[in-house]
């Protein structure tokens, strides 16, 4: 005969409808807490993780894994193919740090937070100068940013008709995406000094936009008298058509020649930028001791003080100017007194 214990029937039934619901409610707790809680507690520096278009979720998730930022790819993993998230992650670069949780990362992942860096590139830098601060900031490499820098087809689609966008940078305070194209780069600077310039009047010719690259260069952008007065100098000498001997403009053509060197061989990018007396002798249409007249292209970009300054430079008789060992700058209207201001302010 056979028995039936109705107790332990009820009894195993019950469990077995607790196991059913609660298995599963169990299972969707741990993954919310898991989704929600941070995968550290301890803040660490963000990384930058890039995706690129096609990427999928299993790329990104052991990216994530190989540089430390998630702990358990196979939960990050399953997380955004349940939740579809997988489908909708923008390309780009993003900071990310472990300090973050997995919904965090994915919700700037799917809402295209990309990774930015502010930047400022300071009056008289040159795009040499630019390129080295793009490429500290992670914004784009030296070498794509010099490159189209000197893109005579490029440079013409953005109404840049120069041999370089040199000049053409505005100095101001940026904004821009991590691992951005080098041409979106240039494209934002162009536009602000087109924007900057666009009332001024009469309008900018390139002749005044080299001459303003020179003062920024010479001058200490501070002090907006000495500024005048050095324009005031060039274009003294520009009229008489006396050499200008500006140191500024010689070392710019130590930068090109390293420049040019650079993009032949794999060395590192280096800077010209201590006074050495090898640059007086450089054979370069930017040697302002072996030429007469203004270097053919900008040497810096200057800012819009500079640029008023070039346009209006003030009426001086000076021709001459030495900056003493106090940083004040000395200036005199003939061989002479430049001759005595060397004697006094340099030789002691």
């Amino acid at each position: 005969m056979c028995y039936f214990d109705y107790a332990l029937y009820k009894r195993a039934k019950k469990i077995t409808f607790i196991l059913n619901i609660a298995a599963p409610l169990i299972i969707i707790g741990y993954l919310f807490f898991y989704a929600f809680t941070p995968q550290s507690f301890k803040y660490e520096k963000p990384k930058i993780i890039t995706i690129s278009e096609g990427d999928s979720l299993k790329k990104v998730t052991f990216r994530l894994y190989r540089k430390e930022l998630i702990n358990n790819p196979y939960l990050f993993y399953f997380i955004g193919f349940i939740t579809g998230y997988s489908r909708y992650i923008q390309a780009g670069a993003y900071y990310v740090s472990i300090d973050q949780s997995p919904a965090d990362v994915y919700h700037e992942f799917v809402n295209g937070k990309i990774a930015t860096a502010k930047i400022i590139v300071p009056p008289g830098s040159n795009i040499f100068e630019i390129a080295s601060i793009l490429s500290k900031h992670k914004i784009t490499g030296k070498k794509p940013f010099l490159k189209e820098c000197f893109d005579k087809k490029f440079l013409l689609s953005i109404k840049v008709d120069a041999k370089s966008a040199e000049g053409f940078l505005y100095p101001d305070t940026f904004i821009f995406k991590i691992n951005s194209k080098p041409q979106s780069v240039i494209k934002e600077m162009v536009s602000d000094f087109f924007k900057k310039t666009k009332n001024l009047k009469p309008a900018l010719n390139y002749k005044d936009l080299i001459i303003a690259s020179l003062i920024i260069k010479e001058a200490d952008e501070k002090k907006q008298k000495t500024a005048a007065i050095i324009s005031s100098v060039i274009h003294n000498r520009l009229k008489i058509n006396m050499p200008l001997d500006i140191d500024s403009s010689s070392i710019y053509a130590k930068n090109l020649i390293v420049y040019k060197k650079y993009f032949r061989s794999a060395d590192k990018f280096k800077l010209f930028l201590h006074i050495q007396p090898q640059y007086l002798k450089i054979k370069s249409p930017y040697n302002t001791y072996l030429n007469y007249g203004l270097p053919p292209t900008p040497i810096a970009n200057p800012n819009l003080e500079a640029i008023r300054l070039a346009m209006n430079p003030p009426k001086t008789k000076y021709l001459y100017y030495i900056s003493a060992k106090s940083g004040r700058t000395i200036f005199s209207a003939n061989l002479a007194g430049q001759i005595k201001n060397i004697d006094k302010y340099l030789k002691k």
